[in-house]
C-alpha cells in the first residue's frame, strides 16, 4: 500500500501524524510526507521520506496574523483555521498536493485535520482520504464548522461541488491516539483509536538527584509575541525551588535573548521530547494538544498555563482529570505554588498514569494498516461497480 501523508508545517499538526508514518513505514508500506517546505527538517528528522511545496507568502500570512493577535479568543480560533488553515496555506499547497498525488500515484492520502489540501486533492482524483487528529474530537468538530467556507472555495477550485454540510470531510475515517477517558464527552463520529510504543512510565519520584521539571510552549508562541516574557516569567518564578529545569524555545527563538540564567536551568531550542519525559517529574506548557498528549501518556503530571487556540479546552481537561493544574502565566506566585503541588502530591502523578495505562489497552499504532486496507478496498469496489 501506498500512502501519501500531507500536513501543514506546525509541530503540533505535523507531530501527531508522523507516529502513524513511521509505524505503517516499518510494517512494510510505502510512505511520502507531503509539506511546507518550512517543515522540511521536522520530517527529516524522523527519517521520512519528502516532497515539499510552497508556503504562504508572509505577505498573505502577516496581516492574518496581526488579525489573530488582536481578536478574542474564540473569534482566533476561527481566524486561524478558517483563514489560515483552510484558506492561505490551504490554497498555497493544493498544486503542490496535487503535483504529489499526480507523480507518486498514492492508494490512500493521510492528513492531518487541519490540513484540508489532501482531502480535496485526493477526492477530486477519486482517492479515499483519513485524517489524524490533532486536538480533542470535540475541538475538532469545532474546526470543521470554521473551516466550512475557506474548504468550499477550495473544492471549487478542483471542479468540486460545495460541501456546506462538511459531509465529505466528516465522513472520512478518523485516526486518533487519544485516549476514550480524555475526551470531553463522546466523539461526534466513529474513532479509531491506538497507540504508539508505551513509555517507560514512572510513578515514583526519584530520590537521588533534584526533580527536573520540562518547561515547554511549543513552536508557535515564540513566533505570537510571547518570548522572551513569559519564559522569562517562568523561569523567575521556579528558579529557586530546589529542582532541575529544562526549557525549550522553539527554532523561531534566540535563547540569547533571556540574558543570565540560573545555574539550575538548562535552554534548547529543541529536545527529543519522549526522552524528556521518562525522565521529567512535571512538566509545565501552554497545553498544546501534542505536548499535554505526550505528557499524559508518559504519566508526568502538568502545569497548564493556556495562550490560544484549543489550550483552554485541553487545559480545562488536565485538570478534570486530576492529571495536573492550570493557572495564568502572569501569576508567578500561583506557577510557584502549582509546580511545588505537581512535584509534592502523588496523586497528579497517579491521575496522568492512569490515562497512560489506558492509552496501551489500544491496539497498537501498526493496527491502521488494517482500517486503510479496508478504505482502499472500498474506494476500489466502487470503482468497479
Amino acid at each position: 500500500m501506498r500512502i501519501l501523508f500531507t500536513s501543514t508545517a506546525g509541530a503540533g499538526h505535523l507531530g501527531p501524524l508522523l507516529p502513524f508514518a513511521t509505524a505503517l513505514r516499518s510494517a512494510g508500506h510505502e510512505i511520502l510526507v507531503a509539506a511546507p517546505i518550512s517543515a522540511q527538517a521536522r520530517v527529516e528528522r524522523a527519517g521520512l521520506p519528502f516532497m515539499s511545496h510552497a508556503d504562504p507568502p508572509a505577505s498573505e500570512l502577516g496581516p492574518l496574523w496581526a488579525r489573530v493577535r488582536a481578536a478574542g479568543a474564540e473569534q482566533a480560533n476561527e481566524l486561524v483555521v478558517g483563514e489560515v488553515f483552510a484558506g492561505v496555506r490551504a490554497r498555497a499547497a493544493l498544486p503542490g498536493v496535487e503535483l504529489a498525488i499526480d507523480a507518486w500515484r498514492p492508494d490512500v492520502v493521510v492528513r492531518e485535520s487541519c490540513e484540508f489540501a489532501g482531502a480535496v486533492a485526493a477526492e477530486a482524483r477519486g482517492i479515499p482520504h483519513a485524517r489524524v487528529g490533532i486536538g480533542l474530537a470535540a475541538t475538532e468538530a469545532l474546526a470543521l464548522g470554521w473551516a466550512a467556507a475557506g474548504v468550499d472555495e477550495l473544492r471549487r477550485w478542483a471542479g468540486l461541488a460545495p460541501d456546506a454540510g462538511r459531509e465529505r470531510l466528516a465522513a472520512a475515517p478518523y485516526l486518533t491516539l487519544t485516549p476514550p477517558s480524555l475526551e470531553a464527552g463522546p466523539a461526534p463520529w466513529p474513532a479509531l483509536r491506538y497507540h504508539a510504543a508505551p513509555a517507560p512510565l514512572r510513578l515514583v519520584r526519584s530520590s537521588t538527584t533534584a526533580p527536573l521539571v520540562y518547561v515547554s510552549f511549543g513552536s508557535v508562541a515564540p513566533t505570537m509575541g510571547f518570548f522572551p516574557g513569559l519564559y522569562g516569567a517562568v523561569v523567575d518564578a521556579l528558579a529557586d525551588l530546589p529542582i532541575r529545569m529544562l526549557l525549550t524555545v522553539g527554532e523561531a527563538a534566540d535563547p540569547a535573548e533571556l540574558g543570565p540564567l540560573p545555574g539550575n536551568v538548562r535552554v534548547e531550542r529543541w529536545v527529543p521530547q519522549a526522552e524528556v519525559f521518562t525522565e521529567a517529574e512535571a512538566m509545565v506548557g501552554h497545553g498544546g494538544f501534542g505536548t499535554t498528549h505526550g505528557a499524559l501518556l508518559a504519566a508526568v503530571p502538568q502545569l497548564v498555563l493556556p495562550l490560544f487556540a484549543d489550550q483552554p479546552y485541553n487545559a480545562q481537561r488536565v485538570a478534570e482529570l486530576g492529571a495536573g493544574l492550570t493557572a495564568d502565566w502572569q501569576d508567578a506566585a500561583a506557577v510557584r505554588a502549582a509546580v511545588v503541588r505537581l512535584l509534592e502530591e502523588p496523586s497528579f502523578r497517579v491521575a496522568a498514569g492512569g490515562v497512560a495505562l489506558e492509552a496501551q489497552t489500544l491496539p497498537p499504532i501498526a493496527a491502521a494498516a488494517e482500517a486503510l486496507e479496508a478504505l482502499v478496498a472500498g474506494a476500489r469496489e466502487r470503482r468497479a461497480a
